[in-house]
């Protein structure tokens, strides 16, 4: 999705690991190049990393780190109900949903679906929060969040069935 609706302003203003599908990079890839380009960026240079659900729980601790370190980055934390994409390609390939949103997942005896707290769960890391519904106010969020002093996360729910067309590089 990213790739097909993000403008890069220049080279090096956006990076995307798709290539072997590597979840868990997003927060410290986002933080590594915090770190790398610290001296480089400029007010209007803010470094966004954008991350779904599921693989924000497959890697998040750096997020701590970059409060630590005093490596700012905002991250947008994407809420499909679980691994949306995976599901997605399981689906278009002929597949029943299995294990992939959480609504679908096996789960023991006596234990309800429920999803983490991402905003409350980044709050305890040391970030600044947003929890959003609506475009107004994911604007709002980023608005805030490039005048804060250290990292933000913007927390925010979406569906996990619709998708931007022209599926044809997966295919």
């Amino acid at each position: 999705e990213m790739n097909k609706g993000w403008l890069a302003k220049s080279h090096r203003s956006y990076d995307c690991e798709y290539g072997f599908s590597c979840m868990g990079y997003e927060i410290s890839g986002g933080w590594g190049a915090a770190m790398a380009h610290a001296e480089t960026r400029s007010g209007d240079g803010e470094l966004i990393v954008f991350v779904g659900d599921g693989s924000y729980m497959m890697m998040n601790s750096d997020l701590y780190s970059s409060v630590l370190s005093g490596h700012k980055m905002i991250v947008v934390v994407c809420d499909n109900g679980g691994y949306a994409v995976i599901n997605r390609l399981q689906n278009f390939k002929g597949g029943e949903s299995f294990n992939n949103l959480i609504k679908d997942c096996r789960l023991g005896d006596g234990v309800d679906p429920f999803m983490p707290d991402f905003a409350a769960h980044a709050a305890s890391m040391g970030a600044i929060v947003y929890d959003v519904d609506t475009i107004a106010e994911l604007s709002e969020a980023v608005t805030k969040a490039r005048s804060a002093d250290r990292t933000v996360v913007i927390s925010t729910r979406v569906q996990s069935h619709d998708w931007t067309g022209g599926d044809s590089w997966w295919d």
